[in-house]
């Protein structure tokens, strides 16, 4: 997994490193902003997932082709996953929260419509770091709660999302964004002997769908 980020990091110098003959017209921003994430498809809708807070960080570069139109591609940290409810090891009552961190790079054709404003699409890909889930459970009036730190070695490492969204930027560089990322990859690996014993479901169609707002500062 680290080579995975590293690689990801290395390709995003190398954007910048491939066009430093034209870095005036790069523009390198830092952005933060806020994930509202669930799981989708079929066996997501059969447990009645509900979406979750979350947040993401990250850099891009946005490459100038006209007065129009501009590649971005980025590098974000993101918080991102689902709550459900449902029957555990045949316990009534439960609950289950999926927390998942990974590392997204989009690559976001961005075409500007008026002054400023844009709207954006594109590729993503990405690498799973970590994932926590934490289970509640409620027998005979007894509560209790369990936490899993190492979920991640139940899913899968590579998330590959489609990304759609608008943003305005200010004159004096300030960003705003608005976007979705519509996951293409099942999220967890059902062939894990503890997916399968979590019950999580028969078919494993679970895929990520992440709504997200964010600012930026454009240097």
């Amino acid at each position: 997994m680290k080579k995975l980020v590293l690689s990801a990091a290395v390709a995003f110098a190398g954007i910048v490193g491939l066009n430093a003959q034209s870095m005036e017209s790069l523009q390198i921003g830092a952005k933060a902003g806020y994930n509202y994430s669930t799981l989708r498809g079929d066996a997501a809708k059969d447990l009645n997932t509900k979406g979750m807070s979350g947040f993401n960080v990250g850099l891009f570069v946005e490459i100038p082709v006209n007065e129009r139109f501009s590649i971005q591609p980025e590098v974000n940290y993101s918080v991102q996953g689902a709550k459900w409810e449902g029957n555990f090891a045949g316990i009534a009552g439960g609950s289950r929260e999926l927390k998942a961190q990974y590392i997204n790079v989009p690559v976001l054709a961005k075409f500007y419509i008026a002054d400023g404003f844009s709207i954006q699409a594109g590729p993503q890909v990405g690498f799973l770091t970590g994932a926590t889930t934490t289970t509640s459970a409620n027998l005979l009036g007894v509560g209790g709660t369990a936490k899993n730190d190492k979920f991640n070695e139940n899913m899968g490492k590579v998330d590959f999302s489609a990304v759609v969204g608008a943003g305005y930027k200010l004159p004096m560089g300030f960003t705003i964004d608005a976007r979705y990322a519509l996951g293409f990859t099942n999220v967890f690996d059902k062939d894990n002997n503890e997916v399968k014993n979590l019950k999580i479901s028969e078919n494993n169609d679970f895929k990520n769908g992440v709504f997200s707002v964010g600012v930026g500062y454009q240097f």
